[in-house]
């Protein structure tokens, strides 16, 4: 195991995690209708999942392949199984509570439609009380912040090397690592 290449894993997909919620940031002013508000949610939905991920690559004690294979679903429950939940237990408790508006193939119009509406085509409570509510979006939008601080603050970022330090064949070895992971 190599617990450098497990951080840079976990940098790339705290990057994700931050690029998704900055979406949110700029799209968040153009909630019109259903569509758009339904994926402001899946932008949160993902930044937690790539927080979530980033963290058990970094907690991880298995080799980079068998961690990657582990983590390849978008299913917030089984990736919290997976760390150490004492610290993000607030955010847990969140994605338990409403877990059942957090399916990430609602991140399409027609799917989003079909979720939230009931049997009569009408909008219902499962929408009003979420992705309607700007406080209960702004709240998750807050916990997938600090998730993403949380992780964020486990990681030495800027970590000063000499250059003759530098091990050109190990950073060619990490390197050859990450293009086989999905092999």
């Amino acid at each position: 195991m190599d617990k450098e290449l497990n951080k840079e894993i976990a940098e790339y997909f705290l990057t994700d995690s931050r690029e998704f919620l900055k979406r949110y940031e700029i799209l968040k002013e153009n909630q019109t209708h259903i569509g758009n508000r339904n994926k402001l949610l899946i932008d949160i939905v993902f930044s937690l999942e790539c927080s979530l991920k980033a963290l058990i690559f970094l907690e991880s004690t298995c080799n980079e392949k068998e961690t990657y294979k582990k983590i390849l679903k978008h299913d917030l429950r089984k990736l919290i199984s997976m760390v150490d939940i004492n610290p993000i237990s607030d955010i847990v408790m969140t994605i338990d509570e409403n877990f059942e508006h957090f399916a990430i193939s609602s991140r399409y119009t027609l799917e989003a439609n079909i979720y939230f509406r009931g049997s009569t085509g009408v909008l219902g409570q499962s929408y009003y009380s979420t992705i309607a509510n700007p406080v209960w979006l702004e709240n998750l939008y807050t916990k997938a912040v600090s998730l993403l601080e949380y992780v964020a603050s486990k990681i030495d970022w800027f970590v000063i090397q000499e250059f003759h330090k530098i091990d050109i064949d190990k950073l060619l070895e990490r390197s050859k690592r990450l293009s086989e992971l999905k092999k």
